[in-house]
């Protein structure tokens, strides 16, 4: 088979597996790859790949030939929630998802570099459809997938590279919801449809070798525009939030993903030893939809070590972001009601994240890697008491941690 078939395989496969993550930074996953997932989320000045492209697509131009890389994230998040009369927690049963990525890339010549690449990059979901009411809970559902296609190009002179990314985004959306004991309000999207947008958008990003051990590096993704049918707005109905209504005009239906800024640093400090360090700013804060359910832009600092004799590597790393998540002062319904949906629907609290792999070589162009994600639980609890009125529970508690385990294989054509 032709290199350009298998690559159009890869794509394909890689494009029909429907992505469903939870993720460390607010909804989007820390890392794409089994090297920069176990580097901490690191990537935009170390170049481990093909992979690479999602980091920083200025620093695929250190590509030395032909490869292709693929795997599977492996997703496990566990939450709690109490819901809106307090009481017990529940779990949610969404708590297992398989995330796919194919990556591509190839030297055209000194200068150029090219690469495709496919992922699910963003999600997020709580599944409480057997919570029991007695325990003040809410049966809710929900699930936002989203899937990236990126092509990039790259320039490398001696000591520097630029790079350049389309990108096209798909996404699906669905909440449902029983409201509280069954009986008020009624089930709202009972089937559990979902809604899909697609958007574009764009990376870029450079390089520079300060030295002949130090890289320093920045990137820049674009927001891309999404909005999902009447999933938001129709949610907000059930909790009496429409225009017109004494507890305040309708949610909107806008969910864009906020733009990104990054910067990055590698440093090899012997032929085996390479340490990393990058910031990352997710913008939340101006991207429509999250701003308006009170998100606030959100600050990563990512750190990796990597040790690399010859035909095998060692990596760990550390990853530390804040709650992006705002808390409303429990004044108004539509405050409360804000509150709840953040908390018991999209619950992306989580903080600190702890990674370690590893890769050996089994042939002279065959590779196997793996990477291990280990986040400790959160806990948040939010005010209530306006939207819970006679039902007791001043203040919604969730609790959030996960486990994330890649296994990837890459390939020198």
């Amino acid at each position: 088979m032709s290199r350009n078939k298998i690559l159009v395989s890869i794509l394909l496969v890689g494009g029909l597996v429907s992505p469903m993550a939870h993720a460390t930074n607010g909804d989007e996953m820390l890392a794409v790859g089994a090297q920069n997932t176990a580097l901490g989320g690191t990537g935009v000045a170390n170049f481990v790949g093909a992979d690479s492209a999602w980091s920083n697509p200025a620093i695929l131009g250190k590509a030395k030939g032909s490869e292709v890389t693929g795997g599977v994230n492996l997703f496990k998040p566990k939450v709690t929630n109490t819901g809106v009369a307090g009481g017990a927690a529940g779990s949610s049963s969404a708590d297992t998802s398989y995330i796919p990525d194919v990556s591509y890339s190839s030297r055209i010549n000194d200068s150029l570099t090219y690469g495709v690449a496919v992922a699910g990059v963003a999600g997020m979901g709580v599944d409480y459809t057997g919570a029991s009411p007695t325990l003040g809970l809410i049966k809710a559902k929900s699930t936002l997938n989203i899937l990236r296609v990126v092509a990039d190009v790259a320039y490398n002179g001696d000591n520097y590279g630029v790079g350049f990314s389309p990108i096209f985004q798909s996404g699906s959306l669905s909440l449902s919801y029983n409201n509280f004991d069954g009986t008020n309000g009624g089930p709202y999207n009972a089937g559990q449809s979902s809604d899909s947008s697609t958007g574009l958008g764009y990376a870029l990003g450079g390089y520079y070798n300060a030295t002949t051990a130090v890289i320093i590096a920045a990137a820049y993704q674009s927001q891309i525009a999404a909005k999902y049918g009447k999933q938001i707005s129709g949610a907000g109905v059930g909790f009496g939030l429409a225009t017109g209504s004494p507890y305040g005009a309708a949610f909107g239906d806008n969910l864009d993903q906020p733009a990104q800024i990054k910067l990055g640093l590698a440093y090899s400090a012997s032929q085996s030893v390479t340490l990393t360090a990058d910031y990352k700013q997710i913008q939340w804060g101006s991207a429509a939809g999250y701003k308006d359910f009170g998100w606030q832009d959100q600050n990563i600092i990512a750190l990796g070590a990597k040790y690399a004799p010859s035909g095998y590597w060692l990596g760990l790393g550390y990853n530390h972001a804040n709650d992006p998540i705002g808390v409303l002062s429990d004044t108004t319904y539509r405050n409360a009601a804000i509150n709840i949906f953040n908390n018991l629907l999209f619950p992306a609290i989580v903080t600190n994240s702890y990674t370690f792999g590893g890769g050996y070589d089994l042939s002279t162009s065959f590779a196997i890697e793996g990477a291990a994600v280990i986040t400790p639980e959160v806990t948040k609890s939010v005010p209530i008491s306006s939207l819970s009125g006679g039902l007791g529970a001043s203040q919604n508690t969730t609790t959030h941690s996960q486990q994330a385990f890649e296994i990837s294989l890459r390939y020198k054509l």
